[in-house]
C-alpha cells in the first residue's frame, strides 16, 4: 500500500477556553475568560498586558518539534546547491510517478545517473520524506548539533539540582562551586560525575535575564539584562531636562605652586530633545543644593556675560530657557524643600523616579561617559577606575589650574559635543537640532521662554531656615546679620524665611513680599565664608577644648585656619584643597577721604528722631 507523503508531527485542533495558550499577533498569549467570539480576554504570556480580542484575530501555536537532533548544513557552495536540488526534483518525480513508493529500479537509475549508491539514495530519498526541502539535501555537520543533551537524565537532574542550590544565588558563587556539588550529589548517587565543562555548559545558557536577577537581585539584574526599548517620548526642546553630579576624572593644580589640589565636582543638565548640555555648575565643593541651584541658573539664563568671564566671547553658546520638567534621582540635595517649593512656583514638574533605577537617567548618564571620555585625554587624567588608571602618574602629570579646567570644559561643550553628529539625532549635531527646534514655519528664529526675576529664581532655591527678626537681628548658624533695613520686622511676632548660600555665609537673604532683602553681617569686615569652613573650625576648638564665647574668637579661628592653609599650601595637598574651596572675597576698595575739608551739618528738616 502506497503511503502518502505527510508530517509526522501531530495535529492540535485550537480550543477557545481559558488557560487555553494561542497566538495574538504573532506573539504567545493565555486565555483568561470567553465572554463570546468577539469579547476574549487575553494576557500576553511573560508580561501584565491584557487585552480584548475577537476569536478571528487568534491562531493555534506551533506544536512542538518532535525530539530530533537538528541537522545543521555547512555553507554550501554553487554547485552543491545545484545538485540538491536535482536531488528533489529527481525525488519529487519518483514521487509522482510511484504515488511516494522508490522503486528498486528508479532507485538503481538514480545511484547511476548521480554516480552514487544505492544505500545512498535511499538515505536521500528518507530526507527527502522528512523535509522536501532542497536544504535537506546539502552536507551537515558531522557529530551532535549544538545545544543537544548527551547525558542520562539522572546526571542532566544532579547538574540542574547543582546549579540551582549553588550558581543561582544571590552570593554569586562560581561554576567551580556548582560543579563541586554536583559532584558530591553523584558521589551519593553511585554516578559518574560529570565535567567542568558539562556543568558550565549547562549554567550559561540559561536565560540571561533570569540569571541575572538570580545572581545579582530584580533590580541589577533588570538593569543589566531586561528589555530597554522604552525611551522617552518627546516632541520639543526643553520638555525634558535631565541633571546629575559626576566627579571629574582629571586632578586640578593650585594657581599659584602648581602642586596638585584634587577632581572637582560638576553637576550637568542635558536636554533629551536636543542632547544639548543646557547648563552645568563646576565646583570644588561636594553636591549641595546651592549646587544644584547653580546649575539650574546657568541652565535656564543666557550666558554670554559669562562667557566673557572666561575670555571666550567668540564662542556662541545659545541654549537657554525655563524647562517644563527635570528629571534627577533621589539624591538628598534634589529632594531639598526650596528646590521642590521654587519648581512648583515656576510650573517645572518634577516626576517621581523609582529608587535604585539608574537607566531612568540614560540621557545624562551617556553624556557624563562622554565628558569622562574627553578628559581621560588629558595629562593628570585619573581614568575611570584604578585598573584603567594602572601606573600612569596623574598627580605628577597635572596641569591644569581651575580656570583651565573652566575654559577647556566650555570649549570641549560648545565647539567640540554640540557640535558632533549624534546617533539619537539621526546623524544631526546637537547644534542643528537645537536651531531647528527653535526655528518658525516661516524660516524666523522663535527664542525660549525666560525666568522673568533670575535673582529672585536663584535665591529662591538655597537652603533656608525659618528665624524670628528680632532687636539684635538675625541669628543663623550661630552668626548675628543686621541690616538696618529690618528694622521694620523686629518683634513682629511672625517667623520670616531666611534663606543663605552654602559657599558664602557673608549675608543671608530675608523673604520679603517685595522679594529678598539682603542682611549682611554685624561684623561687616568679614571676607566671604563657606559653611564647610564655619564647621571645621568649630570641630577644630571642640577638639582643641577651646570655646568660642562670640564671633570674635570665631571670626579669630577661621583667620588663623586660613593662614596655616596658605602657609602649608606648597607643601599639603589638602590644604591646597581648602584654599581651592574658599570663596574668593571680593571688595571695592574705599574712597580716600580728605580730611582737611570741613563738612556741613545736615539740614533740620531733614532730620526727624520717632
Amino acid at each position: 500500500m502506497n503511503r502518502p507523503i505527510r508530517s509526522q508531527q501531530a495535529v492540535r485542533d485550537l480550543r477557545l477556553e481559558a488557560g487555553e495558550l494561542v497566538m495574538v499577533a504573532g506573539a504567545l498569549a493565555r486565555i483568561v475568560g470567553v465572554h463570546g467570539a468577539e469579547k476574549i480576554h487575553v494576557q500576553r504570556v511573560g508580561t501584565n498586558e491584557f487585552e480584548w480580542i475577537s476569536a478571528d484575530a487568534i491562531s493555534a501555536p506551533q506544536p512542538e518539534r518532535a525530539r530530533r537532533p537538528v541537522r545543521h548544513t555547512t555553507c554550501a557552495s554553487a554547485e552543491d546547491e545545484a545538485r540538491a536540488r536535482d536531488w528533489v526534483t529527481a525525488f519529487r518525480q519518483a514521487a509522482k510517478r510511484s504515488d511516494g513508493h522508490l522503486s528498486k529500479s528508479y532507485c538503481r537509475t538514480l545511484a547511476d545517473r548521480f554516480e552514487t549508491s544505492i544505500r545512498t539514495v535511499r538515505r536521500r530519498w528518507k530526507r527527502y520524506c522528512e523535509n522536501p526541502n532542497a536544504s535537506a539535501q546539502l552536507a551537515c555537520i558531522p557529530g551532535p548539533a549544538p545545544g543537544s543533551r548527551m547525558l542520562p537524565p539522572v546526571v542532566e537532574s544532579l547538574i540542574e539540582r547543582a546549579i540551582s542550590e549553588v550558581y543561582l544565588t544571590r552570593e554569586e558563587r562560581p561554576i567551580t562551586r556548582a560543579h563541586l556539588r554536583c559532584r558530591e550529589l553523584a558521589k551519593e548517587a553511585n554516578l559518574t560525575p560529570p565535567s567542568y565543562q558539562s556543568v558550565r555548559v549547562r549554567a550559561l545558557s540559561r536565560d540571561p535575564l533570569v540569571l541575572a536577577r538570580k545572581r545579582l537581585g530584580s533590580h541589577e539584574g533588570n538593569a543589566k539584562q531586561a528589555p530597554s526599548i522604552r525611551g522617552l517620548s518627546v516632541t520639543r526642546p526643553l520638555q525634558v531636562v535631565q541633571i546629575d553630579h559626576a566627579l571629574i576624572d582629571l586632578i586640578v593644580v593650585s594657581p599659584v605652586s602648581k602642586k596638585p589640589i584634587g577632581r572637582p565636582w560638576i553637576t550637568v543638565a542635558i536636554d533629551v530633545f536636543t542632547r544639548c548640555v543646557v547648563g552645568y555648575f563646576l565646583s570644588f565643593d561636594n553636591p549641595t543644593q546651592t549646587s544644584v541651584a547653580h546649575a539650574l541658573e546657568h541652565a535656564c539664563f543666557p550666558k554670554s556675560t559669562w562667557l566673557g568671564d572666561l575670555d571666550l566671547v567668540d564662542l556662541q553658546y545659545p541654549m537657554f530657557g525655563k524647562m517644563e520638567e527635570i528629571h534627577w534621582d533621589n539624591a538628598k540635595n534634589f529632594k531639598a524643600a526650596a528646590i521642590i517649593a521654587q519648581c512648583e512656583r515656576h510650573n517645572i514638574h518634577i516626576p517621581h523616579r523609582p529608587a535604585r533605577c539608574p537607566h531612568y537617567g540614560a540621557y545624562i548618564e551617556r553624556l557624563i561617559g562622554t565628558m569622562m571620555g574627553a578628559c581621560h585625554l588629558l595629562p593628570g587624567t585619573t581614568k575611570s577606575n584604578s585598573k584603567a588608571r594602572g601606573d600612569y602618574p596623574s598627580e605628577r602629570k597635572a596641569i591644569f589650574t581651575f580656570r583651565d579646567l573652566e575654559r577647556w570644559l566650555a570649549a570641549e561643550i560648545i565647539g567640540v559635543y554640540h557640535n558632533s553628529p549624534h546617533r539619537g539625532l539621526s546623524g544631526r549635531t546637537p547644534a542643528k537640532a537645537w536651531e531647528e527646534a527653535w526655528a518658525t514655519s516661516d524660516g524666523k528664529h522663535r527664542l525660549p521662554q525666560l525666568v522673568g526675576n533670575r535673582r529672585e529664581f536663584v535665591l529662591g532655591m538655597l537652603p533656608f531656615v525659618n528665624r524670628k527678626v528680632v532687636r539684635t537681628g538675625i541669628h543663623i548658624n550661630g552668626l548675628t546679620y543686621w541690616d538696618p533695613a529690618i528694622s521694620p520686622f523686629i518683634n513682629s511676632g511672625r517667623e520670616y524665611t531666611i534663606h543663605f548660600s552654602q559657599r558664602d555665609l557673608s549675608r543671608v537673604f530675608l523673604y520679603t513680599q517685595d522679594g529678598f532683602l539682603d542682611v549682611p553681617l554685624q561684623d561687616r569686615t568679614q571676607d566671604p565664608f563657606s559653611l564647610w569652613e564655619l564647621r571645621e573650625v568649630r570641630r577644630h576648638l571642640r577638639a582643641t577644648g577651646a570655646t568660642a564665647n562670640g564671633e570674635k574668637e570665631l571670626f579669630a579661628a577661621l583667620a588663623q585656619q586660613r593662614q596655616i592653609a596658605e602657609a602649608a599650601e606648597t607643601t599639603s595637598k589638602a590644604a591646597r584643597r581648602k584654599l581651592a574651596r574658599m570663596p574668593k572675597a571680593q571688595k571695592k576698595p574705599l574712597p580716600e577721604v580728605d580730611y582737611t575739608e570741613t563738612l556741613d551739618p545736615l539740614p533740620h528738616h531733614l532730620v526727624e528722631v520717632q
